[in-house]
């Protein structure tokens, strides 16, 4: 029978003294101390193979792909988006109309250098010619303008009033200065061979306005609806000169295309400043037509108005009431 012992002994006697009994151990203790484990112990040991599928590279992916969600432009914030809703979501209007002036007296100072003339002419009362030659030949007015909050009762307008100003003729008024290089302070008739001053093509008032509607029957813009208007401006005076100096006519030349507008010469020029308040009230007669009626002060200042060889400077002030016809169009009536 073969034994343990049996091993031992032939081990001892085929290893020397030195490995027999330490090689015995390393090689068989672990052997025997498996196989005596029981099974629940030796069943919960790893598993090479469950070792091995779990650090496996073909498991693990390389990279992950995060999904991102869908983005969806619902506002247009670039300039262009900005440009086609100001043309397009407003509530924009424009009226022609017609007008009736009134003028305050003023102080009309010429200057004539080649002349030996510098002399101012007091008090000079004028008027305004409401005479109806043409739809752009009468005192016109024309307004511009888009409402510009949600609300649509703050807007921003152009606004151009072809006024008419015509010193009164036969009048008397004081002239003192210089004329002819020699001083003088008298009383004048101002009859078409001494002096006439008009700005008759016309006093032309362009303001850019800040306009408020304030409703007052009705909501806005409906049929037969009232609302309260005031506006208040300021921009250039665009006046065309006509006149006679001490017996001498200035010539601004003709209505051309290469005389039409300047700042020294031209048909018209582009001379000063004018500013005003305007207040009246929108009717409604069936949207989107409206009847518009207001009354405006204006304050205008002249200072180089071409006379014959020289100039003339003044201010104007002017009462107008305004009668007007308007559509209003666009995204926000």
């Amino acid at each position: 029978m073969f034994t343990a012992s049996c091993l031992f002994s032939r081990i001892d006697k085929a290893t020397p003294a030195c490995l027999g009994r330490p090689l015995f151990a390393v090689v068989l203790l672990p052997v025997l101390w498996l196989s005596l484990l029981p099974n629940q112990a030796h069943a919960q040991l790893p598993c090479i193979e469950a070792i091995s599928a779990t650090n496996s590279v073909e498991n693990q992916p390389l990279f992950v792909v995060e999904e991102q969600p869908e983005t969806i432009i619902l506002y247009d914030d670039t300039w262009r988006g900005a440009l086609r809703r100001f043309f397009t979501e407003g509530e924009w209007y424009f009226s022609w109309g017609v007008s009736k002036e009134w003028w305050g007296r003023t102080n009309i100072r010429i200057s004539q250098p080649s002349q030996g003339n510098d002399f101012a002419i007091y008090n000079v009362k004028g008027i305004d010619d409401p005479t109806w030659s043409s739809v752009f030949g009468a005192q016109y007015n024309i307004r511009f303008g888009r409402f510009i909050d949600e609300a649509r009762t703050l807007a921003v307008e152009v606004n151009f009033d072809h006024t008419k100003y015509t010193s009164v003729n036969g009048q008397t008024a004081r002239v003192a200065g210089t004329i002819a290089g020699q001083p003088t302070d008298t009383n004048v008739r101002l009859d078409d061979t001494i002096f006439r001053y008009q700005l008759h093509n016309g006093a032309n008032h362009l303001m850019f306005n800040l306009v408020k509607r304030v409703p007052l029957i009705g909501a806005i813009n409906e049929n037969f609806s009232v609302a309260a208007i005031g506006k208040i401006g300021i921009g250039p005076m665009v006046p065309h000169s006509e006149n006679l100096i001490l017996g001498n006519y200035n010539d601004v030349g003709k209505k051309q295309f290469n005389n039409l507008i300047g700042f020294t010469r031209g048909w018209w020029q582009i001379n000063g400043f004018t500013t005003g308040v305007e207040g009246g009230f929108r009717v409604v007669l069936w949207n989107p037509i409206y009847l518009e009626i207001t009354d405006k002060i204006a304050y205008a200042r002249l200072d180089n108005v071409p006379v014959f060889q020289g100039t003339a400077r003044h201010n104007l002030w002017m009462n107008e009431v305004v009668l007007s016809v308007g559509i209003t169009f666009g995204g926000g009536r």
